[in-house]
Order: structure tokens, then C-alpha cells, then sequence
């Protein structure tokens, strides 16, 4: 497990999504360091972390709490809601604060639930993804960017970002898959406690703001914001509003 430690100050960790690693917390780096010890993490098979074996989101949620501190605030983006989430429920003690980024507790579309992905579309893509690695992710960053004033330069960055770094191997990526595919935490939301800001851009695709005003109707104590024009990573595409709402609940006295 490859979690780097940065900065000073009360203890933040950052969860990536699917396919990304932690260098996609650049900009909050510059921006946190100063207050926050931030714990960047990379999801097992994905970044600098080997996979583990079962590979499954308690498993995840065990791997990663086992080397983060006693307690601290979690941000997490997209696949990295659902795994705050779920350690929100598993170790309710050792989470101060949650952030959630693009957050649903429901990656895919069911009979009851119409805020996500319709399975076809995501079986499609996995198929893809075995087929063409590379046009595939360019065209899921693509997705994550669309909106963004600068979506040309920042799916440049973001390809030279992931290349950074050994890709993930397409077996890797597609257990990540599995975890969106088949968890469904709806029923053990109530159950959460914890003080949560959800952020969500008003163009998502991917999880939409649907999903994210269901959770803020669900969680006893959160609040939503919606950025208007952003997608799905509205810290890249739309820092200065992402940054006002993290300032402000993170950084309130």
C-alpha cells in the first residue's frame, strides 16, 4: 500500500478514483499542506499500490485504514466517495470530517434508482477498455472534462499525469470496475453521523448531482454544493469554486 504523507497539521486523507492515483491532488497539495498532514493515497492496484487478493470493498476500506492514523478527515473523489463511505460505516470512530467529491452511494442504475450509470453503457465501456486501453481512457478523461473552459490542456495533463507513474494493468482496472459495479449502499446511509460537504459539478455524467442531493436528503448532518459548469472533476476544471466550499468547511474555525 503506497500512501504519501505530506505537509503538517491535523490529518487529511485523500482517496482518488477509478483509474487515477494520488497525483491527482496536485492543486490541493499547493493548497492544504500548510494545515493539513495529507495522506495521499494510492487505491490498491492503481498508482504505486499492488493489488490485493479478495479485491473487494471491504477489503479495500480494511487496507487502506490499516495505514492511515486514528483519526482524521477523509476527502474522497468518485470511487474514493464509496470507499469514505464504506469506512465511514466500518470505522465510524476514525473519521472526524468527510468530504465527498462526485459522491453516490450507487454507481449503477437499479429498478429503484435512476441517479447513475445504465449498466449497458458501463458493461460497454468495460469491454472497451479490454479492446483499446488507451482511446478508451482518453476518452473517459475526456467525459471527467467536458464543460471545462480548458478541457484541451487539462486532458493533456491529465494523460501525462497517469503517465507519470506505471499505468494500472487492465486486469487491476477492471476489479475497480467490479467494486462501482456491484455495491449498493443505499440502505446503511442513515446510519452515517459524520459532518459531510458534498461537492458535485452540475454537468456530471458520471455521478450526477441527482445522486448527490439524494445523499445530502439522506445524511444526518451534510451539505451540498453544486458548482455550475463543471463535470466530473470540478478541482481540476473549477478549482476556485471547489476551493471557497472546501475552505469553508475545512478550514472554519
Amino acid at each position: 500500500m503506497h500512501i504519501k504523507k505530506i505537509g503538517q497539521g491535523k490529518d487529511l486523507a485523500l482517496i482518488h478514483g477509478w483509474g487515477m492515483h494520488s497525483g491527482i491532488w496536485e492543486p490541493i497539495i499547493e493548497k492544504f499542506s500548510n494545515q493539513y498532514t495529507l495522506h495521499l493515497v494510492d487505491i490498491p492496484g492503481m498508482g504505486k499500490s499492488h493489488v490485493i487478493d479478495p479485491y473487494d470493498l471491504n477489503h479495500l476500506v480494511e487496507a487502506i485504514s490499516q495505514k492511515l492514523p486514528s483519526s482524521f478527515d477523509i476527502l474522497g473523489w468518485s470511487l474514493g466517495s464509496l470507499i469514505a463511505l464504506k469506512m465511514s460505516l466500518i470505522y465510524p470512530k476514525k473519521i472526524h470530517r468527510m468530504v465527498l467529491v462526485g459522491g453516490t452511494p450507487c454507481f449503477i442504475n437499479q429498478t429503484d434508482w435512476s441517479f447513475g450509470v445504465d449498466v449497458r453503457d458501463f458493461n460497454d465501456f468495460a469491454n472497451k477498455l479490454f479492446k483499446d486501453y488507451k482511446s478508451t481512457m482518453m476518452n473517459f478523461y475526456t467525459l471527467q472534462l467536458m464543460h471545462s473552459k480548458h478541457s484541451k490542456s487539462l486532458i493533456k495533463n491529465l494523460k501525462e499525469m497517469n503517465e507519470e507513474v506505471d499505468p494500472s494493468k487492465v486486469k487491476s482496472l477492471q476489479l475497480g470496475l467490479d467494486i462501482l459495479l456491484n455495491n449498493d449502499l443505499r440502505d446503511d446511509i442513515n446510519k452515517i453521523n459524520h459532518r459531510t460537504l458534498l461537492m458535485v459539478g452540475d454537468m456530471d455524467r458520471l455521478t450526477p448531482k441527482s445522486a448527490s442531493m439524494w445523499l445530502e436528503s439522506h445524511l444526518k448532518q451534510a451539505q451540498l454544493k453544486i458548482i455550475q459548469g463543471a463535470s466530473h472533476i470540478p478541482f481540476l476544471s473549477h478549482p476556485d469554486d471547489f476551493f471557497d466550499h472546501l475552505d469553508q468547511f475545512l478550514l472554519a474555525a
